[in-house]
């Protein structure tokens, strides 16, 4: 959108700007610049990433001066990026003073991440020797603005981190972070009323309760706290609505594979030595109690900070895993956003403590014991879950009470595709541990489910507890013919009741 707004070579085509607010109130900047784009996701990292960086860079460069049939000649063959560049900038000033040059640079971020995160070696290089030709990119771009007559006029960077930027650019300060600010909340969202005039236009007929369910998988992003309108991931959304053009019916798949996380690119960060550290306590209280709080989403850090707890909460913020849900008392509070985002999380929760060997469960037999819950009405799932409690004696450190149960039987569930999970739902003046809602994609007319889950202290009787469970499932369910109540409870990791009730 950028590039056709600003560049000279789009004129002809502003007509594509009809019908919005820019159309009828274009600025001076409109077609005015010569931009230059770079996306540095196609920058390869095997083998020698230095020249795969300097190679696709002078390969954009070249295109960028053949387009404009701008006569400046570099050598793409002998000189690094950097230097080719510095020598157009230089050309443009001395004899093209009057094309002004913008810089757009998607994913800027893309292929750094993945090599801090299966090289921190070569990463450290890349950002910090005298020969990072990545380093010396942006060090010349950084210097370039602050040439009063220089071309390059203005830049725009997207990527989904600060780390690259922070650890090459001195803490990233020739340029602005949008991404919290009020006033671009929306731009890389959609907003409900997109949303509603986007059904319209292709005469879906959602009813309320799909409606709902659409709100629970796709909707909740906010990205200001002084924000209250959420939005809606646009992937998700237009993945949803393709489904139903296609086919009439919702996708096999609620989650979107391009919206599935590279679960490697966080591992790092709460594992040391094949050991879960404190960050993991980070992702462990978020599905034990549904957030975590914060005092502030910190705009810039280095890769090598991203390990401290408040850094991991803000990289997991810009990362789409959670997001502001309110802020009081000078602390912001963030939450997964909704059921789609909770599946990947859970994802890598579980993909954590397999591979550090923490807990081993077989996923595929869970959810098959999950499945004939829905569809058989049998308590499998919890016996199940119990039975690997029972025999994976290394997570039993973890076991903190209710919490912890409450917590990995939310991330099991929200594996599975049968159900949207809910956590602490509220329900006639009162709040379900855990709610289970047939998914919008079955075909079939599945019970809706209430868990009331409960722990016991050593020696603590089970009856008053049970009692208590009783009359919540009673409250929880009352006028809801289509929902059963089951009552779960815990001493330690032992299971010592489960039933329908």
């Amino acid at each position: 959108m950028l590039d056709f707004y600003y560049n000279v070579r789009w004129e002809e085509d502003w007509e594509l700007f009809k019908g919005t607010h820019i159309y009828s109130h274009p600025t001076k900047e409109k077609h005015a610049y010569h931009v230059l784009k770079f996306d540095f996701s196609a920058v390869s990292t095997m083998g020698d990433v230095n020249k795969n960086f300097s190679n696709y860079c002078n390969r954009k460069i070249d295109t960028f001066l053949d387009i404009y049939n701008i006569d400046i000649q570099i050598d793409i063959q002998n000189l690094p990026a950097h230097e080719n560049l510095n020598i157009v900038f230089e050309q443009l000033e001395k004899r093209y003073k009057d094309i002004k040059v913008y810089i757009i640079i998607d994913e800027y971020d893309n292929f750094m991440n993945n090599i801090l995160v299966n090289d921190k070696v070569l990463y450290q290089n890349m950002v910090a020797s005298k020969e990072a030709i990545y380093k010396e990119f942006f060090k010349l771009l950084k210097a370039l603005t602050n040439q009063n007559d220089s071309p390059l006029k203005r830049m725009f960077f997207t990527g989904v981190s600060p780390l690259a930027l922070f650890d090459v650019t001195s803490g990233s300060n020739i340029g602005k972070n949008i991404t919290n600010v009020p006033l671009f909340n929306t731009i890389v969202g959609v907003t409900k009323d997109e949303y509603k005039e986007l059904v319209e236009y292709y005469n879906l007929d959602f009813d309320k309760e799909e409606q709902e369910l659409v709100d629970k998988r796709y909707n909740n992003y906010i990205f200001s706290k002084n924000i209250t309108q959420s939005i809606y991931n646009t992937d998700m959304v237009f993945y949803y609505v393709d489904s139903y053009l296609q086919i009439n019916q919702p996708p096999n798949d609620l989650v979107d594979i391009n919206v599935r996380s590279d679960y490697t690119k966080l591992r790092y960060l709460i594992e040391e030595n094949n050991r879960l550290n404190g960050n993991f306590t980070v992702l462990k209280e978020l599905f034990q109690t549904g957030y975590i709080t914060t005092t502030k989403i910190h705009e810039s850090f280095g890769a090598h900070e991203a390990i401290q707890s408040e850094n991991f909460k803000s990289l997991l913020y810009y990362l789409g895993y959670i997001t502001i849900d309110s802020f009081k008392f000078g602390e912001l509070r963030l939450k997964i956003p909704n059921q789609t985002m909770r599946t990947i999380v859970a994802e890598f929760l579980q993909n954590s403590l397999k591979v550090t060997q923490m807990f081993k469960i077989d996923t595929e037999e869970f959810n098959l014991t999950l499945v004939r819950l829905a569809y058989q009405n049998k308590l499998d799932v919890f016996h199940y879950f119990a039975k690997s409690l029972d025999e994976n004696s290394s997570i039993r450190d973890f076991i903190d009470g209710e919490q912890f149960i409450k917590g990995y039987l939310i991330a099991l569930f929200s594996l599975s595709g049968v159900f949207v999970v809910g956590s602490e739902v509220e329900l006639n003046k009162g709040y379900a541990d855990i709610t289970l809602t047939p998914s919008p994609n079955i075909p079939e007319k599945l019970p809706n489910y209430i868990i009331e889950l409960k722990y016991l202290s050593k020696d603590e009787k089970i009856d008053k507890k049970l009692q208590e469970a009783k009359e919540q499932i009673e409250q929880y369910t009352k006028n809801k013919p289509d929902t059963k109540g089951i009552i779960v409870i815990f001493r330690n990791w032992k299971m010592e009741h489960c039933q329908f009730e």
